[in-house]
């Protein structure tokens, strides 16, 4: 059966009401969309004063990579892996008050308020930045953090069976052997709408996991390669990632993830052109 999509007015009460359930004083009746059409979040304001950030989502059933994500992200990441502190998590399934929300589990996550905001208003950068030392040497250590965990064994970012399927997307690949010889703990979604600053929170966990070395890396670089400065900045801070086989060949996953989507959204292509240029390079 497919399920209906939950309408905006379902998604816009049931973020109230999470707020209403947590105690917590909406500072906005017009939380902020999220992706898929599921999602809702905006800032709150505890019952103690302190400036908070709910995030609801209503998901078909109340498991999977995506629901568990956040959560477990929480619990098994330590400081060196700065991030938004969780207050409360919730969740509920079933509920008759509206008949959409019958087919739905509803998810709650109460974060801290991001000191700081987003490097940019969407993944792909398309003006300077520059940050301070001390935040490239803060990115840098959270990432290695990742990469000291050992890979989660149910939680796939992209498998080798996706990463072979390449060449269907990127001809010039057929031949190129593709097969990844280290797999290592990564974000996933690494890019620059994603990391605030100057006071580093690296945020959306929702589908961390098991990818090829050097992946988070390439993602950031790809997604900075309309500001050639900041690509050849992440370039020489993350050279340990990005050169070698392993850099290599992560950039190339993403750079046919990217060329894929471009298929679908104006978003990735208006990046396809740079994306293409350095895979010229990488090839």
């Amino acid at each position: 059966m497919t399920l209906p999509t939950p309408s905006l007015l379902d998604l816009d009460t049931y973020w109230v009401r999470a707020a209403h359930y947590l105690g917590v004083r909406p500072d906005t009746m017009t939380p902020h969309p999220g992706s898929g059409g599921h999602v809702r979040s905006g800032p709150v304001t505890t019952g103690e004063g302190v400036p908070a950030w709910l995030r609801i989502w209503l998901a078909p059933q109340a498991e999977g990579g995506v629901w568990e994500g956040p959560s477990l992200a929480a619990h098994l990441f330590d400081e060196r892996v700065p991030r938004p502190i969780l207050f409360v998590e919730a969740a509920w399934t079933g509920d008759d008050a509206t008949p959409v929300a019958r087919e739905w589990a509803v998810q709650i996550h109460l974060y801290e308020r991001l000191p700081s905001p987003p490097l940019s208003p969407t993944p792909v950068l398309t003006d300077p930045i520059d940050p301070p030392r001390e935040w490239w040497d803060e990115l840098t250590e959270a990432t290695a953090a990742l990469r000291d965990l050992p890979p989660h064994p149910e939680r796939w970012i992209i498998t080798q069976d996706g990463i072979d399927r390449a060449p269907r997307v990127l001809p010039e690949l057929e031949g190129e052997d593709l097969t990844v010889e280290r797999w290592e703990t990564a974000h996933g979604d690494l890019h620059w709408a994603n990391l605030t600053a100057p006071s580093l929170r690296i945020i959306d966990w929702e589908g961390w996991g098991t990818a090829p070395a050097g992946y988070d890396a390439a993602v950031l670089h790809t997604y900075a390669l309309p500001v050639p400065e900041v690509a050849r900045r992440v370039r020489e801070e993350f050279a340990e990632s990005l050169d070698g086989r392993d850099g290599r060949l992560a950039q190339i996953v993403v750079a046919a993830e990217v060329i894929h989507s471009a298929a679908h959204d104006d978003l990735h292509a208006a990046l396809e052109p740079f994306v293409r240029d350095w895979l010229k390079r990488l090839l």
